[in-house]
């Protein structure tokens, strides 16, 4: 997977959030939906999803502590082009029946960090395409965990100087604390002096470059977030909040961000590739889960796209149209010479 594709795209939609309150978003959950339904749509909805999303499908994140998952419904008239075999194989498709079997799926993928699928089946809705993703990874060095104030606070000495690096970034100046995980996924920490948006854009764009730990408490260099202590010994200090956060986003709210304007225009169907029925974007949105705690970090995410049918092409011309539910006789000809070479009649009345 391109990760920068996927940092541009959960930047892009971080940026179009209202307000500064706590969220979480995941760009991972919604990546996937994006590069395949690219891959079954005409123009001009494909140029959008490939725009949006960066790729073309190239299959899931594999990563021990990492789980996702793609999953299909659809109606019983609904009739899927072969194609779909490819990234959608017939394991994970299943019958559109209820709510409730869309939600199983959800805790099931989720290890019951999530409870529900965040579209809901109505009448209108054809087909849905969903991803489940969670995330679970223990810190290398835990924190102790005590009461302060109405909160549950955590803290923790790092020696390793070098876990916080200062980037100097297009937000102005980041501090940046990286908490290891045990497995292959760590959580970096961001302290800049600007507003949520562009915080979180510079920081998903950063690489390993910045000023280490070790160098900016030699020079006691001034940072968001730092103040040089006295200590029994050099070290990262880290002193946060326990949190968990619960969200859940509208899509379709920000059209644009997710390749889906055209997509969701229910004037006429988007997906050929998909199914010979018209399809159009009817729902889309996520649900999202983070917690981080003294033993580790905890995050789940469920994006879904529901779809209805849309319109069938104009219909601008006029047509002879012979209707043979009556007895009708034939004759077959030898094109060149017009010898008929059979003939008949048929009547099943």
């Amino acid at each position: 997977m391109d990760a920068q594709q996927i940092g541009r795209l959960t930047a892009h939609w971080i940026a179009e959030l209202p307000g500064e309150d706590s969220t979480v978003i995941s760009g991972l959950g919604v990546q996937p939906l994006l590069a395949m339904l690219a891959e079954v749509a005409d123009e001009p909805a494909h140029t959008e999803l490939a725009q949006a999303a960066g790729e073309r499908y190239g299959g899931l994140l594999e990563a021990p502590g990492l789980r996702m998952a793609l999953g299909l419904w659809t109606r019983p008239e609904i009739e899927l082009q072969a194609g779909v075999d490819r990234f959608l194989p017939p394991e994970v498709r299943g019958t559109l029946t209820d709510q409730a079997a869309l939600d199983a799926w959800v805790a099931e993928q989720t290890d019951g960090l999530l409870q529900r699928m965040p579209v809901q089946v109505t009448p209108d809705v054809l087909l849905v395409l969903a991803s489940a993703l969670a995330l679970r990874t223990d810190w290398e060095l835990p924190f102790q965990e005590y009461p302060r104030g109405d909160r549950r606070w955590l803290s923790r000495s790092d020696d390793d100087l070098d876990s916080l690096r200062v980037h100097d970034s297009a937000a102005g100046p980041l501090t940046v604390v990286t908490v290891r995980g045990a497995g292959e996924f760590d959580v970096r920490l961001v302290v800049g002096d600007g507003g949520r948006a562009p915080v979180l854009a510079a920081a998903l764009t950063l690489d390993d470059d910045g000023t280490p730990g070790a160098e900016v408490l030699a020079s006691e260099r001034s940072a968001p977030g730092i103040e040089v202590i006295e200590a029994m010994r050099p070290a990262v200090i880290l002193s946060m909040p326990y949190f968990e956060i619960d969200a859940e986003h509208d899509l379709l709210a920000h059209p644009a961000v997710f390749g889906l304007t055209a997509a969701s225009d229910k004037t006429r169907g988007h997906f050929p590739g998909l199914s010979p029925q018209p399809l159009a974007i009817d729902q889309a949105r996520q649900v999202v889960m983070a917690r981080f705690s003294a033993t580790g970090f905890e995050a789940a995410a469920v994006s879904a796209m529901a779809m209805a049918a849309g319109a069938a092409p104009a219909l601008d011309a006029k047509a002879l149209y012979v209707n043979l539910e009556r007895p009708f006789g034939f004759v077959a000809v030898h094109r060149p010479t017009g010898v008929p070479v059979v003939a008949g009649w048929v009547n099943f009345s």
